[in-house]
């Protein structure tokens, strides 16, 4: 309650203030400030970035105070605000020569050269601060360096001053969200999450760790422990969005559609609709087999934003679901025309053109794909079945070789295409010494090949192999 008195009489007494110095101007008088009132304005004016009036507030405040340091600082910031870099910068390095010390110099040069992307400078600067700053101020400043750290692309640094910020000041949740960012970018999620429990032995409430651990579970496939650290979040602090989203998420990849449906809902109590909610509750709906109500969240998500893709894909795919394939095509059409390269889409349209018997066109389509991105699988898979369903086996050999270039050997999948085109061709012995290998490796995907060409097993030496090797 006191800081709250304290706050509305500042607010009463600036507004003051204001008023005050505008009347002046508005009659054209001179009227004296005291220092720290001009400086106030300034920043006022600064903060609400009216920038004019900072202008007529320093113009009067120097010709009262012409020998104030700080009113120069001052001036060289309102430089900065109007983008006159080039000109701050030497004011504020004259400053320096009176300040070294001046805490609130060396930040302004650090912003600076960090807006100019000149980040080695700007670490200069910050790291200048930490040297001399009070406790308070550096908890805010070793953010500062570990994002210009990032800003390089120097992760480990960056890593290594957030631990610095953490031992300074352990509440800090800008720190634990960096943290994370951080050892994504390494590679290093094992370790975060290793961290993230350490951290929550000591800080058992802490929603954040508890949020980031369950993003680094995540990452890992531990879903299960993912969900259980969103609901510690959750638990702590019931409003924050995020970790239902990804709970909600997590749920999605262990095919819980029920469940992530559940928490896409209880994220709609706590935060506004977000198209992207929307659309992941008609995916959900979609994989239940509710197909009417699917397409029901996929509009309302297209009402909030017409050009969400996702949505306009989601759509196509209830169409192809219906067997409306002309459906389906006009809505992955208008999801191109958001993203031409979109992957997604030009793998679902080739598949619905495939299923069209237009062939070429769904070619068309992987090609594209693929040119941008030639370790997709699936594309692989799909191009090379789409020359197989044409009978154009050698074609589809040749494809064969183009894929295992980009992707693993080891995909059974392919594996399995390269058989049949084989075994068409009549390649017989090669035919059947990769089918030994593949059903060591892979005899699951036998029994999904026999769905497309049950006629296999009427060939004896198929079968017999199909039969020993059948657990």
């Amino acid at each position: 309650m006191q800081d709250e008195g304290r706050r509305h009489q500042e607010e009463e007494q600036l507004h003051a203030l204001v008023k005050a110095f505008e009347a002046m101007m508005k009659a054209g008088e001179s009227k004296f400030f005291d220092h720290d009132e001009l400086e106030w304005l300034i920043e006022h004016f600064l903060e609400k970035g009216s920038v004019r009036k900072a202008q007529q507030v320093h113009h009067h405040a120097i010709g009262l105070y012409p020998e104030s340091i700080s009113l120069q600082l001052r001036e060289a910031q309102i430089l900065t605000s109007t983008g006159k870099h080039v000109q701050a910068i030497p004011r504020l390095k004259n400053l320096l020569s009176f300040e070294p010390h001046n805490e609130e110099i060396h930040l302004t040069l650090a912003n600076i050269y960090s807006q100019m992307h000149e980040h080695k400078l700007a670490l200069q600067h910050f790291n200048a601060v930490l040297t001399f700053a009070d406790a308070e101020l550096k908890r805010d400043v070793y953010i500062d360096v570990a994002l210009e750290h990032e800003n390089l692309g120097e992760w480990k640094q960056a890593i290594r001053i957030l631990h610095d910020a953490l031992d300074a000041d352990p509440s800090n949740e800008t720190a634990l969200y960096e943290l994370a960012f951080c050892y994504d970018k390494e590679g290093r999620i094992q370790e975060a999450a290793d961290f993230y429990l350490r951290y929550l032995d000591d800080h058992p409430y802490s929603f954040a760790a508890w949020y980031n651990l369950g993003n680094a579970h995540q990452r890992l496939g531990k879903l299960k422990e993912a969900v259980d650290a969103y609901d510690f979040a959750i638990a702590i602090e019931g409003a924050f969005a995020p970790a239902y989203h990804q709970k909600a998420e997590a749920l999605t990849a262990m095919e819980k559609y029920g469940d992530a449906l559940e928490v896409h809902r209880e994220s709609l109590e706590v935060d506004a609709p977000q198209p992207s909610t929307l659309c992941y509750m008609g995916e959900c709906l979609e994989h239940m087999g509710s197909l009417e109500e699917a397409a029901e969240y996929y509009h309302q998500c297209l009402e909030l934003d017409p050009h969400f893709l996702e949505a306009h894909v989601g759509l196509g795919v209830l169409e192809d679901l219906k067997g409306n394939q002309e459906g389906a095509l006009e809505h992955m059409a208008t999801a191109l025309l958001q993203n031409p390269h979109h992957e997604d889409t030009l793998l679902m349209m080739a598949t619905v053109l495939k299923k069209m018997g237009r062939h070429e066109e769904a070619d068309t389509c992987l090609v594209q794909l693929l040119e941008r991105n030639p370790k997709h699988v699936e594309a692989w898979e799909e191009r090379v079945d789409n020359m197989q369903a044409l009978e154009a086996h050698e074609q589809a050999l040749i494809l064969l070789d183009n894929a295992f270039e980009h992707v693993p050997p080891t995909s059974t999948v392919l594996g399995y295409k390269q058989f049949v085109s084989l075994f068409a061709l009549r390649m017989d012995g090669e035919a059947l010494r990769l089918l030994d290998h593949l059903l060591l490796a892979d005899f699951d995907g036998m029994n999904r090949l026999l769905e497309t060409y049950p006629g296999l097993l009427d060939d004896p030496r198929v079968a017999s192999r199909y039969t020993r090797m059948k657990p």
